[in-house]
This record gives C-alpha cells, sequence and structure tokens, in this order.
C-alpha cells in the first residue's frame, strides 16, 4: 500500500481545560488551491465557516475568560441609529469607538483590557434580520453593579455608551464556553469572508501540537472524559475531531486498581495547598 494513503496528521488543540484532537489524513505535498474569487462561496463553504468561527472563538474564550468578566449588548435609540444611517457598518463603527473609550478608561486605572467584539443584524433562531445591535465581552475589572446600574469605576456604562441602551450579563465560571460562543457567531451575518467578530491583541493563544501516525484507527476519548458538543467522526473523509475535558488526577486515580492510595495522596496534596493558602 502507499505510504501516502495510510498517513495521518493528528492535531491537538488544548485551550483551558478543553482538549480537540484532530485526525485527517494527509499527503506529502499539500494540493494546490485552485484560484476562487472572493465572496463567491457555496452554502456548505459558509456554514464549514461558521462551525470553524464558533470553535475560533470557542478556543479563546477558554483561554482568556475568567468569572466575573462582562457581557454587554449594545443598542441604538432611534436618534442614533438614523445618526449613523441606521446600517449594520454604522453600528460597528460606533461600538468600536465604545471599546476604545472603555480600554482608555481601563488602561488609565492599570487594568488590562481583554475584548472581543460582535456586531449583529441577525436572529440566531430562525435567521431572520433584526435591528443591528452589537456584542461586547471583555475584561469584567473595574465594573460593578449598583441599583441595577452597571458601572466602571465611578462612571454609568450608559452614560459612556451614549448611544441608546446596554444590557449586560457576567460570565460565569465554565469549563467550555462553546454555548456562548455559538451564541455570539450564529447572530454573525452570513456574508462570505466577512470576519464575524474582532478581538483585542493581548489574548492568549491554544496551545496547538502537531504528530503524524501511521494508523488508521478512529481517535477515542479518554476514559473518564466528558464529551463535549463539536465532536464528529467522518470515515468517508478519513476525518475524526473529537473534543473532551480530561477526567481530573483524582478521577483517574480512583479508576485504578490501587488507585485509593493515590486518591488519597492527591487529597492530602490538596488540603497541604489550601493550607498553605490561608
Amino acid at each position: 500500500m502507499d505510504a501516502r494513503e495510510g498517513m495521518y496528521m493528528i492535531t491537538k488543540i488544548e485551550s483551558g481545560s478543553v482538549v480537540e484532537r484532530r485526525k485527517s489524513k494527509t499527503m506529502r505535498r499539500p494540493s494546490k488551491r485552485r484560484n476562487r474569487v472572493r465572496g463567491n462561496s457555496s452554502e456548505k463553504k459558509m456554514e464549514g465557516n461558521r462551525q470553524y468561527a464558533i470553535l475560533q472563538l470557542t478556543r479563546s474564550f477558554n483561554c482568556n475568560l475568567q468569572p466575573g468578566d462582562v457581557w454587554l449588548t449594545l443598542k441604538l435609540d432611534e436618534e442614533h441609529m438614523t445618526c449613523c444611517g441606521g446600517t449594520f457598518e454604522g453600528v460597528k463603527k460606533e461600538a468600536k469607538k465604545f471599546v476604545d473609550r472603555l480600554c482608555y478608561r481601563m488602561k488609565k486605572a492599570g487594568v488590562v483590557c481583554k475584548w472581543y467584539l460582535a456586531p449583529s443584524e441577525i436572529d440566531g433562531e430562525t435567521g431572520e434580520l433584526v435591528r443591528p445591535h452589537a456584542h461586547l465581552v471583555m475584561t469584567g475589572q473595574g465594573f460593578r453593579m449598583e441599583n441595577g446600574v452597571l458601572f466602571l469605576r465611578d462612571e454609568r456604562v450608559d452614560d459612556i455608551w451614549g448611544q441608546g441602551s446596554v444590557d449586560v450579563q457576567f460570565v460565569r465560571h465554565q469549563k467550555d464556553y462553546y454555548p456562548l460562543a455559538k451564541y455570539i457567531i450564529n447572530q454573525s451575518r452570513g456574508v462570505p469572508d466577512e470576519k464575524k467578530y474582532t478581538c483585542s491583541r493581548n489574548l492568549k493563544k491554544p496551545k496547538i501540537t502537531r504528530t503524524v501516525v501511521f494508523s488508521g484507527a478512529q481517535l477515542r476519548v479518554p476514559a473518564g472524559a466528558t464529551v463535549l458538543p463539536g465532536t464528529r467522526y467522518d470515515p468517508e473523509a478519513g476525518q475524526d475531531f473529537v473534543r473532551y475535558i480530561p477526567a481530573d488526577r483524582r478521577e483517574r486515580a480512583a479508576r485504578k486498581v490501587g488507585g485509593r492510595r493515590e486518591l488519597a495522596r492527591a487529597q492530602a496534596e490538596d488540603a497541604g495547598e489550601e493550607a498553605d493558602g490561608t
């Protein structure tokens, strides 16, 4: 058998608590891409791009988001919607100005500002057009709620926005932020080759490693791991993709023969760490 037919690339991506592994057939020489017209994408290709954007945003969220970060939905009132032309591009421009104002204030206070901005005019469930708005997920340090009003230091965030209203949610701890990323990307426009979100340049990136193997065996999720959305197998294309959260050390120890001793040791180490931190 031709060695190339049995050659596979396994790509491992680690972001926060989540591990992804992709296995696909590979060739010694990369295939040549046909020249294509920008913006001329099929529906299948656009759907693939959307799924890819969800995974990309999820990975970045998993590496960077922390409990207490803020998720803001920026809305424009009639007056300001008219002033910006009532267009998606106009709302996008005003939202980016708002991000700049927030980051300027946070930088003056010594806070490192990380952010993601995703303008939208689509209902993520129905696919219908809705009033243009924008989603902003960013560092929560310096924000506080007081009597139902969000403040950045001593300023009302509504006043800093100054274009209408701001809906507020605080990010809660999750080991995988796939649902949040999916919600945001599903509201993005289906315009070929258009970025679905922008982000700051100071974000942590996932750890990526690649290995070549010569076995076509299907990828398996490790014992005890939690399987996550996005896992799929495509035997015809020779591609496997798994997403999971590995079992923690104590759970793995408990499954081993004689694992009680290792489990007790892990618990003792944890207790010692807690004592050191008090």
